[in-house]
């Protein structure tokens, strides 16, 4: 409720008839001349309606010159004038909006892990919270996080209105990023790569070309200015860098794993150059033996119609060798840590969402903390294809079958901790590529009941609001969705 300067201070009834008022109280010389009822001069009281796009508005004008708490000075002056601050609604109402996506986008802390063990390196924060929390964002990264903030929250609420305002900033965003892109200065930039996340975040949720062909997109571009910043670990010793080099590798192992596609991350040279002397989390360690899979998968599918090629020897060896270094690897986190890092709960004790039926398993499993919890997903998920291969050169697959069951109810047993609230959309998000292995094996058995189940759990991502788990339900292995 405010004052609002500039307004008309003649008598309300000629300000209603918009004629000039002489002003004189208490009835104007206008309402007395033409006989009329002089309604005298009390102002009416104005409301404004701040609204978000007002505010908008309101902050890119405040923006524009010097900040309003520089000190203006000419150059004979001999005073200075401070210009006291001024408090920008707009930024305050797009840290709050962000703020908000961040509670619901990201595990909260109860579930992250502990920092102080001194023998562990902890796998680094979440990319999208150290992007958000830059002290200055540039205006190509800024845009894509309001755009997928605004989305998210509108969709949350059913708000149309901000729903607009995150598909036109979804659009700026990919109009800055074309020209950060063509930029020299500015296309292998951190906030550029990260940029193009965001927007590939957006493709996961919206899905506005088809959630995998957008996401997909997306991500490959990513790969193609990193492989075009090379492997030095001077381009990957900033935060941001750090953790969006390892989130690259984790798309482009996905990716491979998918489409059967090798990728030059499984280089050895690009295995060990970008982290220079830092030591590696065990994620990437996992990830490291992972990026050898997509390779295999290329092979064999080249040569599937030669059944006595010498290569498959050849690959069955390698296969074996995979199978050995995955093996060490569980092995040694299981002795990481100085409590179990998982251990089975009974089901009906897990805090489970209302929108996912209980599954067919007696106990579900409960984790450390949720790096703990994906990186055993994720290593469930890479031997079940990987005795997927094993069971295809084999003529004895039995015991090929029998690790993929294993492997294939694990990622089941896990989806309750995955899918409770406090491991936000991340937690779902990262769900998705384990459950969908788990889905196809469960297919591949012929296990009915099972397998309905875990198609159920993608399809309830996809209601909540993540296209692309429902997207994928019925993609084949090797398949390009468009």
């Amino acid at each position: 409720m405010v004052g609002i300067p500039g307004r008309s201070k003649g008598c309300k009834t000629c300000r209603r008839r918009k004629i000039g008022c002489d002003l004189q109280e208490p009835q104007c010389g206008q309402c007395k001349k033409s006989g009329r009822h002089c309604e005298g001069f009390d102002k009416d009281i104005a409301f404004i309606h701040r609204t978000p796009q007002g505010l908008l508005r309101k902050g890119q004008e405040q923006c524009q010159g010097p900040a309003p708490w520089e000190t203006s000075c000419g150059a004979n002056s001999t005073s200075t004038k401070q210009i006291p601050p001024q408090i920008n609604n707009a930024a305050i109402y797009v840290d709050g909006m962000l703020h908000t996506f961040l509670v619901a986008f990201l595990p909260s802390s109860p579930i992250l892990p502990l920092s102080h063990h001194s023998n562990i390196t902890v796998p680094p924060a979440p990319w999208m919270r150290i992007a958000i929390a830059l002290p200055r964002r540039g205006p190509l990264l800024s845009t894509a996080l309001q755009a997928l903030c605004m989305t998210k929250i509108a969709r949350a609420h059913g708000d149309q209105a901000l729903l607009m305002q995150g598909m036109a900033a979804h659009t700026q965003a990919l109009r800055a990023l074309q020209n950060a892109i063509n930029d020299r200065n500015t296309a292998l930039t951190d906030e550029t790569l990260a940029a193009i996340r965001v927007l590939g975040t957006y493709e996961l949720h919206e899905g506005t070309m088809g959630s995998v062909v957008g996401w997909t997109s997306h991500e490959e571009g990513v790969d193609q200015l990193v492989q075009l910043r090379g492997f030095n670990s001077s381009q990957y010793e900033s935060e941001l860098g750090q953790a969006l080099f390892g989130e690259v590798r984790r798309s482009a192992m996905i990716r491979g794993l998918q489409f059967f596609k090798g990728s030059f991350f499984s280089e050895t040279r690009w295995c060990i150059e970008p982290w220079g002397t830092k030591p590696k989390d065990y994620v990437q360690q996992l990830y490291d033996i992972g990026l050898l899979l997509p390779p295999i998968l290329e092979e064999l599918h080249t040569i599937q119609s030669l059944p006595n090629a010498p290569r498959r020897a050849q690959i069955w060896q390698r296969c074996q060798h995979l199978e050995d270094r995955f093996s060490a690897w569980h092995a040694r986190l299981l002795t990481l840590f100085p409590t179990p890092p998982y251990w089975e709960e009974p089901a009906e004790l897990m805090d489970r969402s209302s929108d996912i039926r209980p599954g067919p398993f007696e106990a579900s499993f409960d984790f450390l903390n949720i790096h703990v919890a994906d990186s055993l997903d994720f290593f469930w998920a890479l031997r079940i294809l990987l005795h997927t291969v094993l069971r295809r050169l084999s003529g004895a697959p039995e015991q090929s079958d029998a690790i993929i069951g294993a492997c294939a109810c694990n990622i089941a047993r896990s989806v309750p901790y995955f899918t409770q609230p406090k491991c936000g959309f991340l937690g779902v998000q990262w769900l998705i590529f384990p459950l969908k292995t788990a889905f196809s094996a469960f297919r591949q058995m012929g296990w009915e009941i099972e397998w309905e189940w875990s198609r159920g759990v993608l399809v309830a991502m996809k209601n909540r609001g993540i296209s692309y788990g429902g997207d994928i339900v019925d993609a084949q292995w090797g398949e390009r969705v468009r």
